[in-house]
């Protein structure tokens, strides 16, 4: 990977990208993009100012649907649903990954996959053969490594546990982060708005721009913002978006305040360390309450 990033600096690179985690390895690189869900699955008010991030970079993302790719001489020429022809010397394929389970015969265990070969679990972990567990990427969790390792650990607790009466172990996806390690960073923490509302949820947001966060006036780059999804009647924290430099710092502390159950008064009214990307967490949180994006004098 390494090396093939380093030669597509020098020349120049197509990169044909699929679920959300692919665009950290394609980001250095990238002048196409195959996929148009990409930014449609965050909110738009963060892509907008990720595609002007991209752009500033010298990348061209093209959200269409790649059809075809083949070599012409020394070119690697990809062809997408609209007809358009893009050429580069280099093609970084980075479309996501599906399980190897084709050759496992599976239903001779009695152990059912989806369509596309994600073993089903249960919330325990158990496959459709009772005597059975899966866990990681093998199945449709959420590819991250972190989730990988709590599936993992349910699995193996569940598969030796001794008393069938006693409580079995469950993953809870409660305010599950997600990091891009694009430039700039987008990141997210529990629901978006519209996972929110899809899920029933009455709920508000708030936006704040980065150029109200302390932090990322004095680094001098203001291309970022953040947005929080909170209950109307609670004013619960459903959920945390953000993108800028560093925009991942801020999701463990999302995580925690979403798990915890925290309210935006709270965060509001909670201390934050000035002069921290995490600091937009309290800033956007009070904006809820008609209080103004600042920190002490600042």
């Amino acid at each position: 990977m390494n090396r093939l990033l380093r030669r597509g600096r020098r020349r120049r690179l197509r990169g044909l990208q699929g679920r959300v985690s692919s665009c950290s390895d394609s980001h250095a690189g990238f002048s196409f993009s195959s996929r148009p869900s990409l930014s449609t699955s965050q909110p738009g008010c963060l892509t907008s100012v990720w595609r002007i991030g991209l752009a500033q970079d010298g990348i061209t993302v093209v959200e269409e649907h790649a059809t075809s790719v083949d070599r012409q001489n020394a070119q690697v020429r990809v062809r997408t649903a609209s007809g358009r022809n893009l050429c580069a010397e280099r093609l970084l394929v980075a479309t996501g990954r599906l399980p190897s389970t084709d050759r496992l015969n599976l239903p001779a265990a009695g152990i059912t996959a989806d369509p596309d070969g994600f073993i089903l679990v249960d919330e325990h972990q158990r496959t459709t053969n009772r005597r059975v567990f899966a866990a990681g990427d093998v199945t449709s969790a959420p590819q991250f490594v972190y989730v990988a390792a709590a599936t993992g650990k349910a699995a193996a607790v569940n598969a030796l546990r001794t008393d069938p009466q006693g409580p079995a172990e469950v993953v809870d996806y409660t305010g599950l982060p997600t990091v891009i390690f694009s430039r700039p960073q987008l990141a997210t923490a529990g629901l978006t708005e519209a996972a929110a509302r899809a899920a029933g949820h009455r709920c508000q947001s708030r936006v704040m721009s980065f150029e109200d966060l302390p932090r990322a006036l004095i680094d001098q780059d203001t291309r970022g913002a953040i947005k929080m999804v909170a209950e109307v009647e609670t004013g619960r924290i459903l959920g945390l978006s953000a993108i800028g430099d560093r925009a991942g710092e801020i999701m463990l502390a999302a995580t925690y305040a979403i798990t915890a159950g925290m309210t935006t008064r709270q965060i509001a009214d909670t201390w934050a360390p000035y002069l921290t990307t995490s600091e937009a967490l309290r800033l956007v949180a009070g904006t809820f309450h008609t209080e103004l994006p600042t920190s002490c004098c600042a």
